[in-house]
């Protein structure tokens, strides 16, 4: 039987990840861990299959109406039983050495793994490169470097701000202010979909300008909704009406 003191929770937030092929690569790998890690796994009622192939494995599977992946995150963490939460992104593949590290290892207050693509591009190096040393020097992770915390630390906070996007952004620079995050030199390898679906350049551009308006506060449902169009990845927003 697991001890939940010096635990480390390990959270998978999903919604139709079945054609992504990454949970049928990730959840295995957490299953050979499980008497090391508790899984929680937060799903908003799938409609391909994800919910049903998470069943196959001996989790602990919430179903929450939402279009947040925050919420989903959130509701991961208010039933973690570990002192160490693992923010496990659905389509990252973190090296099992390296869970296996943080599992044993729970020292650190906040941080995430090395963050590369799962294609080869000299733009992707560089913004793999950029991501883990010059955001995040500065302390700003996304979820696809996979971010850990103590859960204590995430309560002080007040959990991850619900918002449609940036939410990554925003929690980073909560929990920088209570403590310096560290940088684990083990990989999480995360899909590139975003850029070979909308072109490599195409989607560089978009995420620069999604950005840019991050920092003039526009809204955040807006921004996510231009940032899934065409692929709903994390989000399917449903029109209304008037088409919006």
């Amino acid at each position: 039987m697991l001890e939940f003191k010096n635990m480390l929770s390990v959270i998978v937030p999903t919604f139709n990840e079945i054609n992504s092929n990454y949970i049928q690569k990730i959840f295995p790998r957490l299953a050979k861990l499980s008497h090391q890690i508790e899984v929680i796994v937060v799903d908003s009622f799938s409609t391909d299959g994800t919910y049903e192939f998470t069943k196959e494995f001996d989790f602990k599977v919430l179903q929450i109406e939402t279009s947040s992946r925050a919420v989903r995150l959130n509701a991961g963490i208010k039933e973690a039983k570990g002192d160490l939460i693992l923010l496990h992104h659905p389509r990252s593949v973190i090296e099992e050495k390296g869970i296996e590290f943080l599992a044993k290892n729970q020292e650190f207050q906040w941080g995430a793994f090395t963050h590369k693509f799962d294609i080869t591009h000299p733009l992707l190096i560089f913004t793999s490169w950029y991501s883990n040393y010059v955001r995040g020097r500065r302390g700003v992770f996304y979820l696809d470097h996979c971010i850990f915390a103590k859960k204590d630390l995430l309560i002080q906070i007040g959990l991850i701000p619900e918002v449609d996007i940036f939410e990554d952004t925003e929690l980073s620079l909560a929990l920088k202010k209570k403590a310096s995050p560290k940088l684990l030199n083990f990989t999480s390898t995360t899909s590139a979909i975003r850029f070979t679906k909308n072109g490599l350049f195409t989607q560089s551009y978009k995420n620069q300008i999604l950005k840019l308006r991050y920092y003039f506060d526009f809204d955040h449902r807006k921004m996510n909704q231009e940032y899934e169009t065409n692929l709903n990845l994390n989000t399917n927003y449903k029109k209304d009406k008037n088409g919006n």
